[in-house]
């Protein structure tokens, strides 16, 4: 018990080490909760934060879109393999088959091969999805439906528009009739300007007039049309668990109330596209919007979310009816996650959490002479990574077409031959994985950064 008591240290010490402005930290234990903050919600206003504090979540979002589109599910509403067209009949994307065959369940998996990095002005308002829809009808796609695995937020966006049009309502209304309200979530939020109403915080990004230093994000929101993927939705940690609560549960609330069927439950847990080799996270497989995992043989779902300065982690170990909430604005927050998460984990669960694949240097110099397969120009609508050799070094330079900073041309090194670590000497950077797919191809024809893939284009 120790542990949970030394909670407000571990945060305090961890947040200063990793230079994050401001967290706060949850965790489910056997039917008990143990919470707290530290820091400061705004680097410029000073205002402390505390546990009720509401914090961006981010990606975390698909978990309870995923949910409301289960809910459809039981009511049978919703049938996850029949073409998205049944239910949007004016659904378009640039590939005409993937506009006619792709399913729910696909873009549930990230599976639709649609590209998803659609952050445009949608305007606020209850027609911000509706309005996302019409202007995707130029999205491309990577791969056709079910072949390979993609992170499609556009995917997620286009599910929050099937629960408007299936049930009547905004997607704002459907998450807080239905999730937010049975379970007693009183500090979680969906629009903007409901902030004002409780202790929130903003993104940080790094303040290039001072080294180590943070300053207010640019962008407060992401695309108003993106919510239902993720771009808007705030809440406490303590929200956050009583949601994860809910799945360990077996889709009840804590009163009882049946929120989702058990077996809706478990679908969402069963893999439905499995990932070989080192992948980010050390995921294993995706589920239905839950990510898969198993650490010393221990069963764990999750999910990360990032918004511009915002970073948000949940991890949910079922059968040990323990879950983990983290929610940050700003500075090295995988950092922070990675210590954090460590040491909850082995401490709580004896899991040991798998760390980054260390850089094989013996390959790298085995490799020097053929290092052919991996150069190239990789693209997908977020921008362009170009690969490079010189001297029998690889180097990867990165350019956003939007959202996101530049990479500058640096070092790459294999962790094995599918997969490569940057070499900067920032751990934030580094701590990521560089996946070239198809291992018997050479050269390899797509690159997988995070869980976004790009295509060879030259």
């Amino acid at each position: 018990m120790s542990l949970l008591k030394d909670l407000p240290k571990l945060l305090k010490s961890g947040i200063r080490r990793h230079r994050v402005p401001g967290a706060a930290l949850a965790i489910h234990r056997r039917g008990r909760l143990y919470e707290t903050a530290s820091g400061v919600l705004n680097v410029d206003s000073g205002v402390s934060a505390t546990p009720d504090s509401v914090f961006q979540i981010g990606s975390i979002t698909k978990i309870f879109t995923t949910t409301l589109v289960m809910q459809l599910v039981d009511e049978g509403l919703l049938d996850l393999d029949t073409p998205v067209r049944k239910y949007l009949p004016g659904f378009q994307v640039a590939d005409a088959n993937a506009s006619r065959q792709v399913t729910p369940r696909q873009f549930l998996s990230h599976t639709s091969g649609i590209e998803g990095d659609l952050f445009v002005d949608t305007g606020s308002g209850a027609q911000s999805v509706a309005r996302l829809q019409d202007m995707g009808t130029m999205l491309p796609s990577l791969f056709p439906p079910g072949e390979r695995l993609s992170y499609s937020n556009f995917g997620f966006a286009m599910l929050g528009r099937i629960t408007e049009v299936l049930t009547g309502q905004s997607w704002d209304a459907v998450i807080r009739e239905r999730l937010f309200e049975p379970l007693g979530m009183t500090h979680a939020l969906t629009l903007p300007e409901e902030t004002l109403r409780y202790r929130a915080a903003i993104g940080h990004i790094p303040d290039a007039r001072a080294p180590g230093g943070q300053r207010i994000s640019p962008m407060p929101w992401l695309c108003h049309g993106q919510k239902a993927a993720g771009a808007t939705p705030m809440m406490s940690a303590a929200d956050l668990l009583k949601f994860a609560v809910m799945h360990i549960d077996r889709g009840r609330s804590a009163s009882g109330e049946r929120i989702l069927s058990a077996g809706s439950v478990s679908q969402m847990q069963k893999p439905q596209f499995r990932l070989k080799g080192n992948f980010a996270r050390s995921l294993n497989a995706w589920g239905l919007g839950w990510m898969l995992m198993r650490w010393s043989g221990a069963r764990i779902i999750g999910h990360d979310g990032g918004t511009v300065g915002q970073y948000a982690f949940l991890r949910v170990l079922p059968e040990e009816d323990l879950a983990i909430a983290l929610l940050t604005n700003g500075g090295d927050a995988g950092g922070l996650y990675e210590e954090l998460f460590g040491v909850l984990l082995k401490g709580l669960a004896r899991v040991d959490m798998p760390t980054t694949p260390e850089i094989d240097e013996g390959l790298n110099d085995r490799l020097a002479d053929s290092l052919g397969r991996y150069t190239g120009r990789y693209q997908n609508m977020a921008g362009t990574t170009e690969i490079s050799a010189r001297s029998g070094k690889l180097f990867m330079a990165i350019e956003p077409s939007g959202i996101g900073a530049p990479l500058p041309k640096s070092r790459l090194k294999l962790v094995d031959r599918n997969a490569a670590r940057l070499a900067t000497g920032d751990p934030a950077l580094d701590r990521g994985l560089i996946l070239f797919n198809d291992p018997d191809e050479d050269p390899a024809s797509f690159i997988i950064n995070g869980v976004r893939m790009s295509r060879r284009v030259g």
